[in-house]
Parts: C-alpha cells; sequence; structure tokens
C-alpha cells in the first residue's frame, strides 16, 4: 500500500509568474542551497519544460531505510511542465532516490484563482517487504519538511522579485 503526498501552499502571484519562477535557473540555485548540494538542468521549449534536480538533504530515516541510502538523501526530482490552458500549468513529476527502494510520484498543478494555489498530489510506495508500510510515513514526512521550505522560498523569491 502506498502513502498519499498532499502539500498545498499559495503564492501571492500569477500562476505564469510561479511557473516561470519554478523553472528559472536563479530560483533553483536557490533552491539548491536549500539543501546540502547539487546540481540542476532544463530543457525543452516553453512551456513544455522538464526541470530535473538533484539535491542531497539531511533525512530523519528509520534504521532499515538508512541501511540502503546512507545518513543523508540523495533526491533526483523530474519534472515534465506544460500549460493545460491559459494561465494553469501541471507537471508530472517522479522523485528517484539512488540505492532506496522507493518510488514516489505524483502532479503538481499551479491553479490561479486571485493567488495561485500550488498543488503538490502523489503517492509514496517503499519496496520492502513487512516494513515497508511503516516506512512510507516517515518518507512523506521528510519530504514534507523539504516542501515546506521549498514554500516559504517561493513565497520569499516572488516577494523579492515582484
Amino acid at each position: 500500500m502506498a502513502a498519499d503526498l498532499n502539500f498545498v501552499f499559495k503564492l501571492p502571484a500569477s500562476a505564469k509568474t510561479t511557473f516561470e519562477m519554478l523553472t528559472n535557473p536563479n530560483f533553483l540555485n536557490e533552491k539548491i542551497d536549500l539543501a546540502q548540494s547539487g546540481n540542476y538542468s532544463i530543457s525543452g521549449n516553453y512551456p513544455n519544460l522538464v526541470v530535473e534536480v538533484t539535491r542531497t538533504v539531511v533525512a530523519d530515516l528509520p534504521d532499515l531505510v538508512r541501511k540502503f541510502v546512507g545518513e543523508n538523501l540523495v533526491i533526483q526530482e523530474i519534472q515534465n511542465w506544460k500549460e493545460i490552458s491559459t494561465n494553469n500549468y501541471i507537471a508530472e513529476f517522479k522523485l528517484k532516490i539512488p540505492n532506496a527502494p522507493v518510488d514516489i510520484s505524483g502532479q503538481i498543478k499551479l491553479i490561479e484563482n486571485q493567488d495561485t494555489e500550488v498543488s503538490i498530489i502523489g503517492k509514496v510506495k517503499v519496496n520492502l517487504p513487512i516494513f515497508g508500510g511503516a516506512a512510507e510515513p516517515k518518507v512523506v514526512d521528510t519530504i514534507n519538511r523539504v516542501l515546506s521550505d521549498e514554500a516559504q522560498l517561493c513565497k520569499d523569491w516572488i516577494t523579492k522579485n515582484a
């Protein structure tokens, strides 16, 4: 059974401005700065962009999971963005954690309604017999902490760059 990932926050900006921020090299550098290390790449043609970000973060994981991934967690994130209608954007995302039996995927939606709602919804599956179900909530908690930091970064970025 997979655990649900559901993280939503609002930004005082249009969906287009939010999309442009999330795919901006300067913003991606600041996102990486929240982690211990990382890199990114952007490919495709606007607004159909693929953003790949690799980061190393400190994680509070169960001992069993730590045996696979180590003390620090390397997260490889791939976002496939497209504009689904005027000023509404969606990305299919996948998070990979090398050496870990974890599958994480879902969607990021930017929905404009005065402000922009950023909705990140997905599933977390830990493929370990017996222990997988117990580890999934810990993985979701770790991802939510990272997303909380990123949400604050987004709010700060919009404020200083608007």
